[in-house]
């Protein structure tokens, strides 16, 4: 039997959450062995987890994930389909990354325990995901910020929403599609008060969607015609450009519609 150290991953036939989580029982073991002042130890312990970060990334390379992105753009068109069925005016925009995209920092699934940092990630496609819920949450922050005329199109606690969005997949990259990205937080937190006698750099180390990663936003609408198509695309891409996720503000999950 081989150990999982000598699988190759590949993300069109080994489940690579399993994978990680295989992967990381040794290092999850010595982080919590090792002390704190043990510092050529704790090095060694880091380099093993960005030979992990590494391992991951370079399983994504556009090449490796064709398989893959086919298989989410059959369930995207099987969900849209489903939309349609239901009565719904169904819209379905390209969009690609124009920057580095954090979603589900807080994320317990994928990532969090072995690199502090969470990532939204779909374990039965082996892909990284913009959440349904992720993106109507951001369209209606927008809405109710430009456009609080159409904040009813959305739901209230007494009507059900005219707009369902759908999970976004990825289809399609121009490079490796997750990729090392590193936080250096200064200050920690501790019982509610950050001591600046005890500031210290610490490097976080995790992943993040990158850059030029085309993505299917499908929207289905309660609504009929050709000026709610344009509205809508028109309000999505401003929506976007903005940023979807986390770390909206230092230029994270900037996208254009295509």
């Amino acid at each position: 039997m081989m150990y999982t150290e000598e699988i190759p991953l590949d993300p069109s036939f080994i489940n690579v959450l399993s994978w990680l989580r295989r992967k990381s029982v040794g290092y999850l073991k010595d982080k919590a062995r090792i002390r704190k002042e043990d510092h050529k130890e704790r090095e060694i312990l880091e380099e093993r987890k960005r030979r992990i970060l590494k391992e991951l990334s370079m399983a994504y390379f556009p090449e490796k994930l064709n398989k893959v992105f086919k298989k989410a753009s059959s369930i995207l068109d099987a969900q849209k389909s489903a939309l349609q069925a239901c009565g719904y005016i169904v819209f379905d925009f390209p969009g690609r990354t124009e920057s580095r995209l954090i979603v589900g920092m807080a994320n317990d699934i994928f990532g969090k325990q072995v690199f502090e940092v969470g990532l939204s990630w779909d374990p039965l496609l082996n892909l990284p995901y913009i959440p349904a819920s992720s993106l109507k949450g951001a369209f209606r922050s927008y809405i109710e910020m430009e456009k609080k005329d159409l904040a009813s199109l959305l739901g209230t606690k007494e009507e059900a929403s005219s707009i369902v969005f759908l999970n976004a997949y990825p289809i399609n990259s121009r490079y490796n599609l997750l990729v090392p990205e590193v936080t250096t937080p200064i200050y920690k937190e501790q019982e509610g008060k950050i001591r600046e006698t005890e500031a210290e750099p610490s490097p976080i180390t995790y992943l993040a969607i990158n850059k030029d990663v085309a993505f299917r936003i499908i929207v289905g609408v309660k609504l009929n015609g050709k000026a709610v198509y344009d509205q809508l695309r028109y309000l999505l891409q401003d929506m976007l450009k903005r940023g979807v996720g986390a770390k909206t503000l230092l230029g994270y999950g900037v996208m254009e519609l295509s």
